[in-house]
């Protein structure tokens, strides 16, 4: 009987110390060093060649030459080539997604929306966006699916529904629609009942609607200031939302730690939305040096997608019909001095794509002319940085409403969150190596991956890895 005891005993502490020797095990965040790198930080002009960089679980916690090394981390040799931040789009709009535009979209079901959703998710991320701040249509459910790991797709920061005035450029009802907010009528606009746009006016209701989002999980807000080329309802030249409209939706964001950005074009709606405290300005198109420098000087993003000015925009299958070339011909008008302006005085920007309505196909040609294009107007480094540690430091804007709060985004830096790439050749020379091309509409279709982008890894996972 001693002796079956002591056995028993013997087994049990044996048993005792391999669960601990396990528990150990689980709870250290595994090692990845890439040695032998040409590093992009997010911030410098020239790569930094010879470094070794080391992952600990989801954050970068060592930055080096090569004589960096860690004992038990997987070893992979990037061979010379470029270590660089995961990409970060600035707007994007993963649940406006239905081939066919504002028609297709109001005739969608939810399942189909979501589905969609789910796969330009994938789509970002094999195209080297490790994050994105989706700015209207939703955003926290498909957040979610991805930080559960049930999906593939970035880091995505939601701005929930549009806030659009009634008859503004998120307002999607066509005008035979009733108007929700003029009772006894219901909400017929698909967008609006399942949450895409919320079609608020007058103080109350932007409040009500701001602390919607918020109560879903919005880490910062989008609202519609002014018209729009693509949209139905709202001229290119309507300012949109009053003064204390803008206002109220900016106290009700400051009261959760976080901020509103705002469509908007024209000088004047970027004023008012600057007086009202927004934080982040997406298109911009027609501002002039004066509001660019009063945006600088309040550290005020420009987010801009530069396909919005480009001349291949004629050929957009959505602004076909009589009334959107009317507002392209305006548009392409009044931006004219846009590039040259954003030269001299040099904002904050951050990159933005702003896809709405394309297949995979579509997506995929026109993000790689987006990278392009954006290089072209202001240079690659320029480019790269909006793309990654200036975006990086908008997404922070969000506060403590912020849900990723571990370390920056966007840099190569030791304490950042572990979101790499490794490129063939130097992004800095070669925009391409990113995926970047020069054609849109006429461009040759595409893989899925891109085939210089060798390595992807989010949140210290890898998720592509063609280098062994």
């Amino acid at each position: 009987m001693k002796s079956f005891l002591t056995s028993v005993t013997g087994l049990l502490l044996a048993t005792a110390a391999a669960t601990s020797t396990l528990a150990q095990e689980e709870a250290s965040p595994a090692l990845v060093l890439f040695t032998n790198c040409a590093v992009f930080d997010g911030l410098t002009e020239t790569l930094i060649e010879g470094q070794n960089v080391l992952i600990e679980g989801n954050l970068i916690s060592a930055v080096g030459d090569t004589s960096l090394e860690a004992e038990g981390a997987n070893q992979i040799d990037c061979d010379g080539r470029t270590l660089m931040p995961g990409l970060i789009d600035a707007h994007s709009h993963l649940y406006l997604n239905i081939n066919g535009g504002l028609g297709a979209q109001e005739a969608a079901t939810w399942d189909e929306i979501a589905a969609r959703a789910a796969h330009m998710a994938n789509e970002y991320l094999y195209s080297g966006f490790t994050s994105v701040r989706e700015m209207g249509g939703g955003g926290s459910g498909i957040k979610k699916t991805v930080d559960a790991g049930l999906i593939d797709g970035p880091r995505i920061y939601p701005a929930g529904a549009f806030l659009s005035q009634t008859s503004g450029h998120g307002d999607f009802r066509t005008a035979s629609m009733r108007n929700p907010n003029l009772p006894p009528y219901a909400n017929d606009s698909n967008a609006q009942r399942l949450g895409i746009t919320y079609v608020a006016d007058g103080v109350d209701g932007v409040m009500a609607a701001v602390r919607q989002n918020l109560s879903q999980g919005a880490t910062q807000i989008k609202m519609m200031a002014g018209g729009g080329v693509a949209s139905i309802l709202d001229p290119l030249h309507t300012l949109q939302y009053q003064p204390e409209e803008l206002e109220a939706a900016v106290r009700v964001a400051a009261d959760w730690d976080t901020y509103v950005g705002v469509h908007v074009f024209s000088d004047e709606g970027i004023t008012r939305a600057i007086e009202a405290g927004v934080k982040s300005i997406e298109h911009g198109f027609f501002a002039s040096r004066e509001t660019l420098q009063l945006m600088k000087d309040n550290d005020i993003f420009l987010v801009s997608q530069m396909t919005g000015i480009s001349p291949y925009l004629e050929q957009n299958p959505g602004l076909q019909t009589k009334t959107n070339q009317a507002k392209l011909a305006l548009a392409t008008d009044l931006s004219q001095d846009f590039v040259e302006n954003v030269k001299k005085i040099r904002p904050k920007m951050a990159f933005q794509s702003d896809i709405i309505f394309a297949p995979a196909e579509g997506f995929r040609s026109q993000m790689d002319y987006e990278k392009w294009f954006h290089a072209e107007l202001f240079g690659n480094h320029a480019m790269l940085v909006a793309a990654t540690s200036s975006a990086g430091e908008l997404l922070a804007y969000s506060g403590k409403a912020n849900p990723y709060l571990e370390g920056p985004l966007g840099l190569i830096a030791e304490g950042a969150y572990a979101d790499v790439l490794i490129v063939d050749g130097n992004p800095l020379e070669d925009i391409s190596v990113i995926g970047g091309n020069e054609k849109w509409y006429d461009a040759e279709p595409r893989p899925r991956d891109i085939p210089t982008m060798r390595l992807i890894m989010k949140d210290g996972v890898i998720y592509k890895n063609t280098l062994n």
